[in-house]
């Protein structure tokens, strides 16, 4: 499949999903807690990882990655069915959730430059 397909097909899933968990999702260590990051397709449309990130709490409720995992685990059926809703392809990829750490990596990096310029 070629490569513009599959990123629109990726870019398409995300925004399906962050939709879905905006509006749909009542998951409460979920909604509010997650942002989706990227999507990667397999080329044979078996498997589409998502990536999601952790936002800091605005509620003041922590809620530890185990539960949010936990929690995006248990709506990979639901995100897969709500993809098949919209999207008019032969074959619904197999939902695989990912945490992606980048945002929490680039906040420890800044502080650690803080720390040393002052």
């Amino acid at each position: 499949m070629r490569k513009q397909r599959l990123a629109g097909i990726e870019k398409e899933i995300g925004r399906i999903l962050s939709e879905a968990i905006f509006l749909e999702v009542k998951n409460p260590n979920v909604k509010g807690h997650v942002s989706i990051t990227n999507v990667k397709v397999t080329e044979d449309l078996k498997f589409a990882d998502v990536y999601f990130s952790i936002l800091p709490s605005i509620d003041g409720k922590e809620v530890s990655k185990e539960d949010i995992l936990e929690g995006l685990n248990g709506l990979r059926g639901f995100f897969r069915k709500k993809v098949a809703e919209q999207m008019d392809i032969r074959f619904i990829p197999e939902i695989r959730v990912k945490l992606d750490d980048s945002i929490e990596h680039a906040i420890k990096i800044t502080k650690l430059l803080n720390e040393l310029k002052g």
